[in-house]
């Protein structure tokens, strides 16, 4: 499934440190819920898949906003950020902090992982040339990220337990979208740890993130 999604002009101000971190820490929470609504309902925004592979394989970014497309391609994710980490009255989506907090664990352990980082980068490589003879929407390509994460990290422990509906969670094609979202997120969550993003980061400076995603979000 795809819905209408605005698209804009990547912004040309310069981030802040804390800003590039709330982009980061929104893509992780953007990637998560993705694949929580995927493995629950079977069905995907291709707006949404869109930005994760595009994320994964820009590996040169000028800045965080760019590794997700500009304020367009992560607004949701800033909501996120908002109702995750506000005091304000929406309940918390705790499958969504599993995951999410999962996602950190794996991504720190993954960046002491030389061997493995270099699986990932050569794969990603494959992948960009795979998507100059398919395009960036094809099966093929979700297959060979799902491929590439399920040879890497999900060989890390723990492992992330996506909880959903069976039928949608062991067709193939669901779960190569659901693995390249989990990529995604990783992505993001590499990109939190290499701007100086931390546990307690998100406890110490939770109300300077939050105010930060939303004003980022009404740009």
């Amino acid at each position: 499934m795809s819905t209408e999604h605005s698209t804009e002009p990547l912004t040309s101000k310069p981030l802040t440190t804390m800003e590039e971190r709330t982009i980061a820490l929104a893509g992780i929470f953007q990637n998560c819920k993705q694949v929580q609504t995927l493995a629950s309902s079977g069905k995907v925004d291709g707006f949404y898949l869109d930005v994760a592979v595009k994320a994964i394989l820009n590996t040169s970014p000028d800045d965080t906003l760019q590794v997700f497309q500009g304020i367009a391609g992560i607004r949701d994710g800033l909501t996120l950020v908002q109702q995750q980490l506000g005091n304000g009255d929406t309940k918390r989506n705790t499958e969504l902090t599993r995951y999410s907090i999962s996602v950190l664990f794996l991504a720190n352990k993954l960046l002491k992982d030389q061997a493995m980082l270099k699986q990932l980068s050569d794969g990603i490589d494959k992948a960009q040339g795979q998507v100059e003879h398919f395009g960036i929407d094809h099966s093929n390509i979700y297959a060979s990220l799902g491929g590439l994460y399920s040879d890497t990290i999900s060989q890390l422990n723990p492992r992330i337990m996506v909880a959903g509906e069976p039928e949608y969670l062991n067709n193939p094609d669901n779960a190569n979208k659901v693995r390249t979202f989990l990529l995604g997120s990783i992505r993001a969550a590499v990109l939190w740890q290499q701007l100086g993003g931390s546990r307690w980061q998100l406890l110490l400076k939770r109300k300077q993130i939050v105010d930060i995603a939303k004003t980022l979000a009404q740009r």
